[in-house]
């Protein structure tokens, strides 16, 4: 018997080194042509994780901010 993977891809949008001013931009493209679930990998900036946050918002994604061991990225439900 072999262990199947799920078919689902691991998707992620990755911002780390990304320009803030760049952000929002990334984040239509992205969000707008690809169905949830995915995560956007912020990593410790809050500066980055606001601009993300208030994007989903705006566009009522659902969404929770990452784990009690690692706060660097966002899952977008």
């Amino acid at each position: 018997m072999q262990n199947r993977k799920n078919n689902k891809r691991d998707l992620k949008l990755d911002l780390h080194g990304i320009r803030y001013e760049k952000i929002e931009d990334l984040l239509e493209d992205y969000c707008f042509l690809n169905t949830p679930p995915y995560k956007i990998i912020t990593g410790n900036s809050n500066h980055m994780k606001k601009i993300v946050i208030n994007f989903l918002n705006k566009h009522d994604y659902k969404y929770m901010v990452g784990n009690m061991h690692n706060q660097g990225y966002i899952n977008v439900l």
